[in-house]
């Protein structure tokens, strides 16, 4: 009987284990990936009829993950790419979006997989060969892992028959940028730098400018800022968005068949692809703490921004995603398929093999179609509109009238009334100041100096600002917000991995971080000159106006604020006739600065005017100071060449807390 008992318990043990196993399988498939392609509720297969007359400024070709080039299976998506590639003109690109060579990049010379390595990358660089625009390789993960080494090897490979920068980003670094016309801007980022191991690399970022992840992070987005007037196109191996394997989305065949060498694991692999899915273990899978943390940080920075698209490999199909203001293209689909997932309402999925171009269009527009290969024979899977086309300046067009001047203040009464027991608590502060009305004069920036022109909106972590620039003598100016903004602190400063700005907006969080910001005085910025010039420290030569939307703004109107500005020198090159900065015979940025330093000998820093105006900073209680706050004037002297300081943009100034 106690046998008889016991042979009940493992059954009903096997049962509940079979019910368990079952429940996982069903999580995975319902619903699940698949092979064949998938369309989101608002869009169609395909969504619109292809026009050949619809000629584009500028075509992308977008291939990546073709590794395994040679192989049969790809074979066929190579003549097909290669047939479209032929045809085009010279304002073309082709792209390859990574993971170049299979499996383990370019490896050591005296491996006997180097040949075969080699085999596969010249099979690519082959289809080129009556290509007549330019092409461009970045890496993926499998291109690392062979080390620096290898991975150097791979571009020098690529450069020697295509020519410099080929390979982009170079020489192991994270990022580099290509501008391809005056309408559009291609971003290079080599996002396995982020994710790797660096302790495996002793010589990691030897030949790189930017030594840690957050300075890339920090280049990435003035890459953004430089380039937001233009259409950008960022490559990056590793998408943002996904609905493919390594996003947790699984097929039925990937139950069964978890891994690549196909062997049948029923109800294992399940568990195995909910471990995949919960665990992040592998850095490759969106899940990971590592990509997660990267893919967060860029979505952050990118959030607000328009006229983005990324194009990726990584997944072995074609993908198109759009959610959180991201447009992603996943173009891995070269030499390798597998099944993904349409999620969102505009996505787009398909298992095929195959390949994506990204058209431009002149009015700013641009549109993606996917070919997918089935059976020896290549049709249109989808196509998308992406972006709509660009603001134009007649879009803003004021009649304006005037006055000779305005009276305005900073904050509202309201803003800076505040209780007794409040003041007790946080200080008085200089709070009367920025609820004073104030006259100032109006700023016509037409009649301004030679007439300054809007260029581009300012990259500022605290204050809305626009840069202008004197088109006939080619100065750029600042123009800058007396209103400090207290969303794009927080989010710059305290929520880098989430996109929060406007969650603060009209909160009680905002309230208090304006608030206190009246700890400086508003208006210290206007005395600094009479204050460093007399001791011998240059300086900026800013000027209080209020300023209103006008012509010279074009599409910057569209997010403009009336109020009171700061107008400044953006020190370069052409104030090398400005007094106030020493009318050097150049200005040049602290990282130029470091560069000269490095180079040779003969640059020097004039150590007395640092130190004194260091000494200036501590004085007036200027404790915000970074690197990009800091311009250079270079004088030469005796075969050497010095440089001489000057803070500008000085954002804090005789605190009262």
């Amino acid at each position: 009987m106690h046998l008889i008992s016991s042979k009940i318990k493992e059954f009903h043990l096997a049962k509940k284990l079979f019910q368990f196993s079952l429940l996982i399988t069903f999580f995975f498939v319902h619903s699940c990936s698949t092979i064949q392609p998938q369309y989101g509720k608002q869009v169609d297969s395909p969504k619109e009829t292809f026009q050949e007359s619809e000629i584009p400024t500028h075509r992308f070709f977008l291939i990546g993950d073709t590794g395994d080039a040679g192989e049969p299976a790809s074979t066929t998506t190579f003549e097909f790419f290669k047939s479209r590639i032929d045809k085009a003109d010279s304002a073309s690109t082709v792209i390859f979006l990574g993971d170049n060579i299979y499996p383990n990049g370019m490896p050591d010379e005296n491996s006997n997989q180097r040949k075969k390595a080699e085999q596969k990358l010249q099979l690519q660089i082959d289809l080129l060969r009556n290509f007549k625009g330019q092409t461009f390789f970045i890496p993926g993960n499998h291109d690392w892992y062979s080390g620096i080494k290898g991975l150097k090897a791979q571009e020098a490979f690529v450069t020697a028959q295509l020519g410099k920068k080929t390979f982009q980003p170079n020489k192991a670094c994270p990022i580099d940028s290509k501008k391809i016309s005056d309408e559009i801007s291609l971003i290079f980022v080599d996002s396995q730098w982020y994710l790797e191991d660096w302790d495996k690399h002793k010589n990691m970022n030897a030949d790189c400018d930017l030594k840690t992840r957050d300075e890339f992070l920090e280049e990435f987005e003035s890459e953004l800022n430089k380039n937001q007037n233009q259409l950008t196109i960022i490559a990056i191996h590793h998408p943002l968005l996904s609905g493919g394997t390594h996003a947790g989305q699984f097929s039925w065949s990937k139950q069964l068949f978890p891994f690549e060498a196909k062997i049948p694991l029923p109800l294992i692999g399940s568990f195995i692809n909910l471990l995949r899915k919960t665990s992040g273990g592998s850095p490759q899978d969106n899940q990971n703490h590592i990509y997660r943390e990267f893919i967060n940080r860029l979505k952050t920075l990118v959030a607000d921004r328009e006229n983005l698209i990324f194009v990726s490999g990584h997944d072995h199909n074609l993908q198109y995603l759009e959610s959180e203001n991201i447009k992603q293209i996943i173009s891995g689909a070269a030499s390798k398929d597998e099944a993904a997932r349409a999620v969102n309402p505009n996505d787009f999925s398909a298992g095929w093999q195959g390949y994506a171009v990204l058209d431009v269009f002149n009015d700013g527009s641009s549109k993606v179609y996917y070919y997918g290969n089935k059976n020896g024979s290549e049709k249109l899977l989808f196509e998308h509109s992406i972006t709509e086309k660009r603001p134009v300046f007649t879009d803003f067009i004021y009649e304006n009238e005037f006055k000779a001047t305005e009276v305005s203040q900073i904050y509202t009464d309201e803003m800076t009334r505040k209780s007794g027991f409040y003041q007790f608590l946080f200080g008085k502060h200089y709070r009367k100041y920025y609820s004073t009305p104030v006259e100032v004069p109006v700023l016509d920036l037409s009649n301004e100096y030679n007439g300054l022109t809007a260029i581009r909106a300012g990259g500022g972590h605290q204050t809305n600002s626009i840069r202008l620039v004197d088109s006939f003598t080619g100065k750029e100016y600042s123009l800058r917000a007396l209103k400090k903004s207290a969303s794009r602190f927080l989010q710059a400063l305290a929520f880098r991995e989430q996109y929060v700005a406007r969650d603060f907006e009209e909160t009680f969080t905002e309230d208090f971080l304006l608030d206190f910001y009246t700890t400086t005085h508003p208006y210290y910025p206007f005395v600094i000159g009479e204050l460093a010039a007399p001791i011998g420290i240059y300086h900026t030569n800013p000027r209080l106006f209020y300023v209103e939307n006008q012509n010279n703004l074009g599409i910057y109107n569209k997010d403009f604020e009336p109020g009171l500005y700061m107008l400044e020198e953006r020190p370069m090159r052409n104030f090398n006739d400005t007094e106030s900065f020493g009318a050097p015979q150049n200005i040049i940025s602290t990282s130029k600065l470091f560069e000269n330093l490095r180079s040779d000998e003969k640059y020097k820093i004039d150590e007395k005017s640092y130190i004194r105006a260091r000494l200036f900073d501590m004085l007036i209680g200027d404790w915000d100071r970074h690197s990009d706050q800091w311009r250079w004037s270079e004088f030469s002297q005796d075969e050497k060449n010095y440089f001489q300081t000057y803070s500008q943009r000085q954002r804090s100034g005789f605190p009262q807390v």
